[in-house]
């Protein structure tokens, strides 16, 4: 293998190790005077034990040989290990029982282990092999709980997906060292500036920057998850009726407005529905069964409803829906409509009087209401229209 002399490796070395403890002081600092998700402090804690161990692993003078190849270790187990804790606790998970046992046994014995194999038997090849088994069911459990998270977050996936890439390129960038290293027949080569060194340094490098931006990242894609979240169910109690999940008027008014804006918008029909003698129902059975009434009416116009249809509560005891299919669609819809409304003949029975009218985008919503709602009151107002009757278990 190409060997360069002199030798610029320390010069990369310092490089990386002043960027690296920047990069781990600025992450500490901000995750303790900055706190955020559960997770966020033992992330930033891990991280850097993880780096600062593969750059004292890495690079030792041979004076501190040994014990740099101690510490150098101890920090990178005690990091992982409080690297997969953090992504428990940032996904609102406990740490497996049999994962906790294997850090708190495994390191010690660990670090017994690579000291002899140290300053007793001196055996790069088994300190790699003990190292890479450790680190690998580290990474094994880290992978698994991400890969498991995308499927149950896909709105943090793209974040999710980043680190993964992240995590398989350091570990791709630390093969080739390994590779050369592990079987202990190239020890000269372990401070020389070869390509493998190079390859390691960076991915020291790119784990400490890279880790840190694509965990804020993670962090980041969460809080807008929540926000939005937070801001749809804001929007479901300010334009959706809580008893009756239907529209509310400020609902209405404003899903009319965009219906009235769409390109291919037509022609549609707006019902008005109104529970008669509704005040007397309340007062011979109270309130409870008016509200009974009120939710079951909510049901059956959400069941006749299509997609692009509107349903709503207009206050009251008075409700109005949109109808937007074809003629064919909106007459079914009306059949259905009354068919079951007149169906009900409980002991809390009560009629409905329902009317509508045909209105075009262009028409202002007020207008358009007052046809519709005009067209019920004569129906009301008619003693020889069929009475509908409705009882809240016909919708359910």
């Amino acid at each position: 293998m190409l060997v360069l002399t002199p030798n610029p490796l320390p010069v990369l070395a310092a490089s990386v190790s002043v960027t690296v403890l920047i990069v781990s002081l600025l992450t500490l600092l901000i995750a303790w005077w900055r706190p955020s998700y559960p997770g966020w402090r033992g992330w930033a804690a891990g991280h850097t034990l993880v780096v600062l161990g593969m750059l004292i692993g890495t690079f030792r003078p041979p004076q501190l040989e040994h014990l740099s190849i101690l510490l150098g270790n101890a920090l990178v187990m005690v990091g992982a290990a409080l690297f997969v804790g953090a992504y428990y606790r940032f996904v609102g998970r406990s740490v497996p029982p049999a994962l906790v046992t294997l850090h708190r046994v495994s390191v010690p014995l660990m670090l017994g282990a690579l000291y002899w194999f140290t300053a007793g038997d001196d055996n790069i090849t088994v300190r790699f092999l003990l190292i890479s088994i450790y680190l690998t069911l580290c990474l094994a459990a880290l992978l698994t709980l991400i890969v498991g998270q995308m499927r149950r977050e896909p709105r943090l996936r793209g974040a999710y997906a980043l680190q993964l890439w992240l995590f398989g390129l350091v570990f791709a960038l630390t093969v080739p060292r390994s590779v050369t290293l592990g079987p202990g027949t190239q020890p000269h080569l372990t401070y020389a500036f070869t390509l493998p060194n190079i390859l390691m340094f960076v991915g020291v490098l790119l784990l400490s920057v890279g880790g840190a931006f694509t965990f804020w990242l993670l962090h980041d894609d969460r809080r807008r998850a929540e926000m939005q979240a937070l801001q749809d169910d804001l929007a479901e109690l300010a334009f959706r009726d809580a008893l009756t999940g239907v529209l509310n008027r400020r609902g209405l008014e404003g899903a009319y407005a965009r219906w009235r804006g769409a390109p291919d918008s037509h022609a549609a029909t707006l019902v008005v529905l109104d529970v008669d003698r509704f005040k007397e129902l309340n007062d011979r059975h109270g309130h409870a069964a008016g509200d009974a009434h009120l939710a079951a009416l909510g049901r059956l116009l959400r069941q006749v409803a299509r997609a692009d249809d509107l349903a709503g509560r207009l206050g009251g005891d008075e409700f109005t829906m949109l109808l937007t299919g074809a003629p064919q669609e909106v007459e079914g819809q009306l059949t259905h409509l009354t068919t079951t409304l007149s169906g009900g003949n409980g002991p809390l029975g009560c009629s409905v009087s329902v009317g509508w009218t045909t209105v075009a985008p262009l028409d202002p919503w007020i207008e358009a209401l007052s046809r519709a709602d005009a067209a019920m009151y004569a129906r009301k107002a008619n003693r020889r229209a069929p009475t509908l009757r409705f009882t809240p278990g016909v919708a359910r």
